[in-house]
């Protein structure tokens, strides 16, 4: 770039004229002149709405923006304790599958001959969050119920006995 010469395009407005005009390019078609810089004029465009102002944005004071970070807080604990919760009923389920492979895996050592417990379970309760009467949170443990499974085949298979007997006992009956 030569002394004189800007690295711009510039396209001035020639005054008198309504139409606008190219500047005149130096030989080598890359820079405008700075004398055709400097002596373009910039006028300012008047418009009909001049005279409006911008308006202003509303301006929280500090118990409103207190009060805003307080609300968001609240929905992070929120969901942070419904995120503590979900992940003890995965804790809770990945220890009952725990424990049905230590099941299977104590029946093949019977099976062989061998008398050993593979997993013990000292710990029985998974951490969980409730919430008090004053809206308050309380980080507590629940149970985890390790026989759940076996009470509720239990149960079933108990349901289905008396099934069985009573259709038997109405088969007989209808001789």
């Amino acid at each position: 770039m030569r002394k004189g010469q800007a690295n711009l395009k510039v396209v001035p407005l020639l005054s008198g004229k309504s139409k606008r005009h190219p500047a005149q390019l130096d030989s080598q078609q890359k820079c405008v002149s700075l004398q055709t810089i400097t002596t373009t004029k910039a006028l300012p465009q008047s418009t009909a709405n001049s005279s409006r102002f911008i308006p202003s944005l509303p301006v929280k004071s500090y118990k409103e923006l207190l009060q805003q970070r307080l609300n968001d807080r609240l929905k992070s604990l929120e969901a942070q304790a419904q995120r503590i919760n979900q992940l003890s009923s995965e804790l809770d389920a990945a220890i009952l599958e725990l424990q049905d492979i230590s099941t299977q895996i104590n029946a093949e050592l019977r099976a062989i001959n061998k008398k050993a417990e593979i997993c013990e379970y000292k710990t029985r309760a998974v951490p969980y969050m409730k919430q008090k009467q004053d809206g308050s949170l309380v980080l507590t443990t629940r149970p985890i119920d390790l026989y759940k499974a076996e009470r509720e085949a239990a149960f079933v298979a108990q349901k289905l006995r008396r099934r069985t007997r009573r259709k038997r006992s109405d088969a007989l009956g209808e001789f």
